[in-house]
Parts: C-alpha cells; structure tokens; sequence
C-alpha cells in the first residue's frame, strides 16, 4: 500500500496543467464534479488486486510523519510546489492489472496548488535519480512520465498515476464512456467496512458467487482450475514465500488504532489442502518473530508478536497487530531502499 500511495501523491506533484476536456460521444463532456465523485469509478476494469487508504488517517499517526518524508523524497519538486503530502492529500484508491505484465494505475484525491505546481514541474527536467522528466501530450492531458511511471493530474482535487498502459487505460475510458465501477461487489464491500482505514482486495481466480465467509468478509468461492494471466507470477513468488501457493483470493482490512497498525483478513486457496499447506508456512514465517523479539530484548530493532492464524476449509484466517517502533523501522528500511534506487 506504501508503494501506491507514493505513487499517487507523486502524481499530485507532477500531474498538472489545464483542465482537461474529456469528450465523449455526441461532445458530451466530463466535468471536474463528475471525475470527482467516484475515484473507483475511474480505475480500469479487471483489476486483479485493488486498495484503498485513508492518507488523512495515517498521517495524523505517529508514523504519518516518517511517510510523509519518504513521499517528499520520492518528489523532485521544491517548496515552490506549495505541495505538502500530509496536508494536500486526503484517499487513495489504486490497484494492479495483470495485461501485458503487471500494470499499476492510482487516485489520489485531495486539494492542490495548480499553477503552483504546474511552475514546478515545468521548471525541472529531472528526477532526483537522474532520470529525465518527460511530457507528453496523451488523451488530450499532459502526462508526465519518469521512465515507465506517468502521472496526470485530472482535476484540482483528483490526480491519476500508473504505468504507462495503466495509465493510457484508464484514460481512454474518459474519452470513451462516464466514469463507472468496473469492479467486483465483494470488493466494493470489503472496503465499506465501517472503521477500516485500509483494504485490500486480491481476486486470482475466483468464481462470481459472493459468499460471506466464517471471518464476516466477503469472497468469492475459488475454483482450483481457474487460470489468470497472474497465476505464473504467483507461482514464481510462492518459491520464495511458499504461503501463497495455490492462492485464490485475499482480503485484507486495517486500522491505525493502539498499537500502532491492525491488519485483519484472510486467503482463499485453491483447495482445503493447499490452505491447511499455507496456513503451515504462515506460521513458520510467523514463528521468524520470535527471533526479531528476541533482538528487540537486546535493543536490536523492534518487536512483533505472533500472527494469529484460524485455519477454516478453504480459507487462512489473519490476524496480526503491529507496533508504532516497529512501523518506524519497517519503513526506515523502505526509505533506504528508495534511496538506492
């Protein structure tokens, strides 16, 4: 979820330029109000993973501050921006698409400084990796692009962000048709789950029939034949974390409540076996805590109690709270890696 919120707060700081006049048949026009209304509605259609965060929530934690740094780092643009992650951005919605490889495309909603950061942008030519800033004029808006990722501010208060085809996606059907939800129920309920400040919702082969499963989320019972474009991703990842093999689905909703983040859900597998077989290496991998707690008692990191898992048929129940020490040093190591790269 970090990744998506840096990539669309980004897009807030690059995405400018005038408004666009969407058309669509007949001259119909978007308006700002109707881009507005919906960001889900905005997303392409088919999204194999889908998530939504509430950036007005985590920015008011104790490690809202560590995040808005990262962001500010990730922005090749000077005060002059007068854009401020914490400050200007209130909800993202973004998700991934498995196309022609794995595809991101990101809203970010929130209230910008146009002109100001359309001065910024305009200003620089570079990233700070180095990489050249591009713009390009692509569906009648100014995209613009450091290597593969683009970002396009739509309105004053909505930016899209992506790839280069999540992005061309989502902008075609702006020309094309009103912005409407493409997107699974289930996955719309699960995010309207009352005092979730996040969600995420994976779908890798699941049938259409909504049930609602021992852990109240709802879910769509997999098929063990079914095979999507990302099956061959899952099964090169599941080699090196082996509690994804044969993962149908996955659910997933979060707060930022004591003790600093809360993370409630479950995986579908393909079967009863390969769930009893995940729920196996879950916990190994939860019993790794052990180790990371007993460097915390030496005052090595921070510490992380056991996931509690709830093995039921076909699905893993997970539940795993997170401390506000050990957030921080999560993504300490996050801001170290960004920084290499």
């Amino acid at each position: 979820m970090l990744e998506l919120a840096g990539l669309g707060v980004v897009a807030a700081a690059f995405g400018c330029g005038p408004k666009p006049a969407f058309v669509l048949g007949a001259g119909e026009r978007l308006d700002a109000e109707t881009i507005d209304r919906d960001p889900i509605a905005l997303l392409p259609p088919g999204a194999i993973m889908l998530g939504s965060l509430d950036l007005e929530a985590l920015y008011k934690t104790p490690i809202g501050g560590d995040v808005n740094a990262i962001v500010e780092s990730l922005v090749p643009l000077g005060r002059e921006s007068n854009f401020v992650p914490s400050r200007d951005t209130r909800k993202l919605v973004g998700g991934v698409w498995a196309m022609k490889g794995v595809d991101l495309c990101a809203v970010t909603q929130g209230s910008f400084d146009v002109q100001a950061i359309q001065r910024a942008a305009d200003a620089r030519a570079q990233a700070p990796s180095g990489a050249p800033l591009v713009k390009t004029r692509y569906a009648d808006v100014d995209l613009y692009t450091v290597g593969n990722l683009g970002f396009v501010l739509l309105t004053p208060s909505t930016m899209l962000s992506g790839n280069e085809v999540g992005m061309r996606r989502a902008l075609d059907r702006l020309r094309t048709k009103k912005p409407s939800r493409e997107v699974a129920p289930w996955m719309i309920e699960l995010f309207d789950t009352p005092g979730a400040s996040f969600a995420i919702a994976g779908d890798f082969g699941a049938e259409s029939a909504v049930e609602v499963d021992a852990f109240g989320l709802p879910r769509r019972t997999p098929r063990a034949s079914a095979r999507t474009p990302v099956q061959p991703v899952l099964e090169a990842v599941s080699k090196t974390y082996p509690f994804l093999a044969g993962v149908r689905a996955v659910r997933v909703l979060g707060n930022f409540n004591p003790p600093g983040l809360n993370f409630a859900g479950a995986l579908t597998y393909e079967s009863e076996e390969a769930a009893l077989a995940g729920s196996g290496h879950l916990k190994n991998l939860s019993q790794l805590t052990q180790w990371i707690n007993l460097l915390a008692a030496f005052g090595v990191g921070a510490s992380l109690p056991p996931a509690q898992l709830a093995p039921n048929g076909k699905d893993v129940g997970v539940v795993q709270p997170v401390d506000t020490q050990f957030a921080k040093m999560a993504i300490s190591i996050v801001a170290r890696y960004l920084r290499r790269g």
